[in-house]
Formats: structure tokens, C-alpha cells, sequence
């Protein structure tokens, strides 16, 4: 089966098995932005040991809510930086639609209102998923990505072990079809 899709944003990036860059290996990546100066996403299948509860004590905050879920892993640039994914009407400050109800935003001041007031379907990531000019359309081109609709139930729903095989399934792929071969990095 060939997957021909545009490279554009939001998809899903899913990574063949033979990315073995531990950052991506068996990562599925909603990609949020992808222009002449780069591309930008968050890794959706990386949960951390950090739970909501301690990561918004950590800034100050009371999460209402069940604060046992983890913060997950966007990604290896700026790790020290907040995103929230969030399928909600929330308008705050630096907030941004990313495709139907889903929502990127990524200021204190939206985080404080999120954790005041979170939705059903959201998700918490400390750095994301950068490549500079051209460089993810390479990569895509070389193989080590296939592409996929942006799908809300696998980025909230989906258990983060279980992601990448439903994503490869909901692009129509069988992963034990896949054939591995030679490392990409």
C-alpha cells in the first residue's frame, strides 16, 4: 500500500519502525504548524512520570480535577515549556484552533484558566516536536513518516501505548505489515 498525502498542517505524523531516534521511535505526532521557516508538533504517545497535580503545584496551581494524569512528553525542544491540547470553547490568551473543537494554547494565564476549569479532553506537554526549514518535508520524503488525518479520539482517548498501532490503522495499515528494514534517524 503507498500512502501519498501533503505534508501539511494539522495531521498526524506516525513514524515508520524504522525511525529509531529515540525521541520518535514508535511516536505518532500531531502536527500543529508547518510553513517555509519550520514545523512544530507535539509528541502525543511520550506520558511522563509527572502527574497534573504535582506539575501544577509546581506553577502555583490547584488542578480541579482528577490531577493523577500524566504531563506527556511533547517533544525534545524547549522541555521546559507548557502546551496544552485541549478539545474545548476556551478562548484564553495565546490560544489557537487547531482543527474542529481541538485547541493548542500555551500562556500561564490560559493554563491557570484551564486547570480552574478543565475540559473533559485535554492533555498537558512539556516541550514539543521542532524541524527546521524543510527538514520534516525531507524526512517525509526519505520514509520516515507516514501521514494521517488529525482524529480527536486518538489524540484524547487513545491509550498512549495503544497510539501508534491505532494510527496506523485508522490510515488503513496493518503495523505488523510494515516492513522493517535499515534505521532511519
Amino acid at each position: 500500500m503507498v500512502i501519498e498525502a501533503e505534508l501539511k498542517a494539522p495531521c498526524l505524523l506516525v513514524a515508520v519502525p524504522q525511525l529509531v531516534d529515540p525521541n520518535f521511535n514508535r511516536g505518532v505526532v500531531m502536527l500543529i504548524e508547518h510553513n517555509d521557516s519550520g514545523s512544530m508538533g507535539l509528541v502525543l504517545n511520550r506520558p511522563s512520570d509527572l502527574q497534573l497535580g504535582t506539575f501544577c503545584a509546581s506553577q502555583n496551581m490547584v488542578f480541579q480535577g482528577d490531577d493523577s494524569g500524566p504531563i506527556y512528553q511533547g517533544g525534545p525542544v524547549q522541555q521546559d515549556r507548557a502546551f496544552i491540547l485541549h478539545a474545548s470553547k476556551h478562548e484564553g490568551p495565546e490560544t489557537e484552533n487547531v482543527f474542529g473543537d481541538t485547541r493548542l494554547s500555551y500562556s500561564l494565564d490560559s493554563l491557570k484558566l484551564i486547570v480552574d476549569d478543565p475540559p473533559p479532553k485535554m492533555r498537558i506537554f512539556l516541550g514539543y516536536a521542532g524541524w527546521g526549514p524543510d527538514q520534516l518535508a525531507t524526512e517525509v520524503t526519505s520514509g520516515a513518516w507516514l501521514l494521517g488525518p488529525p482524529n480527536e479520539k486518538l489524540v484524547f482517548d487513545a491509550a498512549p501505548s495503544d497510539l501508534w498501532e491505532l494510527a496506523l490503522r485508522d490510515m488503513g495499515i496493518e503495523p505488523g505489515q510494515l516492513v522493517h528494514s535499515g534505521a532511519l534517524h
